[in-house]
């Protein structure tokens, strides 16, 4: 028993690292992404989520399956595009403010821990409902945050309540 308990303190003592490395994989993950999907726009960014996406659909059944390119060019699409894209500095902004916060004021370090593990449970969500995860690419973001962010996020904030419970 004396072996489990100092395998867990162990742990305890350096669950942080779950945390700082998977969101330093996190935040250079952001700061490729968001230059990328800025500059090369809102069609290459339908086609790299859904590699199944079309130029100029025009049958009524296929546009119910297949994503469009050509609604990109839609004012609709140009408006929540714009609205997207302030988010997702929004986004950027946090990302790198989050890791400034997690070396420089380590107390934050379980608030942001329970915040990206209830955004990787809803990203997980998404992809089980909306996106595709038929395709190469598809299964590959969905195993990332099965495999990798789930444990790292998921464990860090279980070692956080566990170290709770026992102080």
């Amino acid at each position: 028993m004396s072996m489990i308990n100092g395998m867990l303190g162990y742990m305890i003592a350096h669950k942080d690292w779950l945390l700082l490395g998977c969101f330093s994989v996190d935040a250079i993950n952001t700061m490729i992404s968001f230059p990328l999907i800025m500059w090369n726009g809102p069609k290459w960014v339908l086609k790299s989520t859904e590699p199944d996406a079309k130029e100029k659909i025009e049958d009524a059944q296929e546009a119910k399956k297949v994503v469009d390119l050509s609604d990109t060019e839609r004012k609709s699409f140009e408006v929540l595009w714009e609205i997207f894209g302030i988010c997702y500095e929004g986004y950027f902004g946090f990302t790198i403010s989050t890791l400034i916060c997690l070396f420089q004021v380590p107390e934050t370090r379980p608030i942001f821990a329970y915040s990206l593990f209830a955004l990787y449970l809803y990203k997980a969500k998404a992809f089980f409902t909306t996106f595709k995860t038929d395709n190469k690419q598809g299964k590959t973001k969905l195993m990332t945050i099965l495999y990798f962010y789930w444990p790292c996020y998921g464990g860090y904030c279980l070692l956080h309540l566990i170290e709770k419970y026992l102080s």
